[in-house]
């Protein structure tokens, strides 16, 4: 405990309201992000090596136990990365971005718009979110979109269908345009599902929660998968996109691999095959910041700190996100 009122006792005012004993909330994550790039401390001009730049005051927690004060740090070092990361030259890139400001924490903390030196890469395999993210990025002034799927280095071949929910249908639905067409037991539609693609039918579905509502509705078990073949016939698409490495990725963009700054990866449930099959060691590759959804994310920690990164958990923006930031001199032992 003194340990832990010690860590407390080193917290600004603002961050002090992240790990009160209450239940937690995003508003002062929002105060924190509102006050961070207002005045980002030790900014620098555009250019100078990154190992110079002040990024870690927070990226080095102790190991207290806490679970809402490492919450806390950990929100505080994304924080305090992201608003530096603007005084620095270089490329941002989102694999898996949706619509370019849906259940996009850079977008929701302004950093799209405080980096506008930055070639920002957006890679969406949907083409109808594609689409939509061509109007939304359209007054971002350097961009490049790729509609594209990334390929983890576990599978092989030069394109990947996905299973997605018919976006139409769910935005009618969401609109009061139409009813909705599913069955009852299978539950309401929800918004997030037209953010949704899978490359397995059964994660797409957990994803959305069908399966667990028709559990909640008591919905014979002989019965459920006779429901959802129903469901999939009229209400699923599947899209055949081109499938590169991050690698790839990054080369089609045009920029030099050693230009990613901030590494955004949200791929339903593939970013802990994404994050190892990212190209370290190549070409000077070493992202300042990298977040992740948070599938069984810590399975690929010391993979990252191996690799030089404080990772911690979480960034609670749409989810559960773990951060992992480059720290140089990181010590996996004082890692969360």
């Amino acid at each position: 405990m003194g340990q832990i009122r010690s860590v407390y006792s080193m917290l600004t005012v603002t961050e002090r309201r992240l790990v009160l004993p209450r239940r937690f909330s995003l508003a002062p994550i929002v105060c924190l992000m509102a006050t961070s790039f207002g005045n980002v401390s030790g900014a620098v001009a555009p250019g100078t090596p990154l190992t110079t730049v002040p990024l870690h005051h927070k990226c080095a927690v102790p190991t207290t136990g806490d679970y809402k004060l490492a919450e806390a740090w950990c929100t505080a070092c994304y924080m305090e990365t992201l608003s530096a990361l603007p005084s620095i030259e270089g490329s941002d890139m989102v694999i898996g971005a949706n619509n370019g400001i849906s259940f996009d924490p850079a977008w929701k903390f302004g950093y799209w718009t405080n980096s506008p030196h930055h070639t920002i890469i957006w890679v969406e395999p949907n083409p109808i979110l594609f689409k939509t993210l061509a109007e939304n990025t359209a007054s971002i002034p350097k961009k490049v979109l790729l509609n594209k799927a990334v390929r983890p280095a576990s599978m092989s071949g030069d394109t990947l269908t996905l299973i997605c929910w018919n976006t139409t249908m769910v935005a009618d639905v969401l609109a009061g345009r139409m009813e909705n067409p599913l069955p009852p037991a299978v539950g309401e539609i929800q918004g997030h599902w037209n953010a949704l693609c899978s490359l397995d039918v059964r994660n797409l579905e957990e994803a959305s929660d069908v399966w667990k509502n028709m559990a909640a509705n008591k919905v014979p078990k002989d019965q459920r998968e006779d429901i959802m073949k129903g469901v999939r016939e009229k209400w699923q698409v599947h899209h055949t996109v081109v499938a590169r490495s991050p690698k790839e990725l990054i080369l089609d963009a045009g920029v030099p691999l050693s230009s990613i700054r901030y590494l955004q990866i949200d791929v339903e449930g593939l970013d802990n095959e994404v994050i190892k099959s990212l190209p370290f060691g190549e070409d000077d590759f070493a992202p300042s910041m990298i977040l992740y959804e948070n599938h069984q994310g810590y399975h690929v920690k010391e993979y990252l700190e191996d690799r030089g990164y404080f990772v911690c958990c979480c960034l609670k923006q749409w989810g559960s996100n773990i951060v992992a930031v480059k720290v140089p001199g990181h010590n996996r032992s004082r890692a969360l």
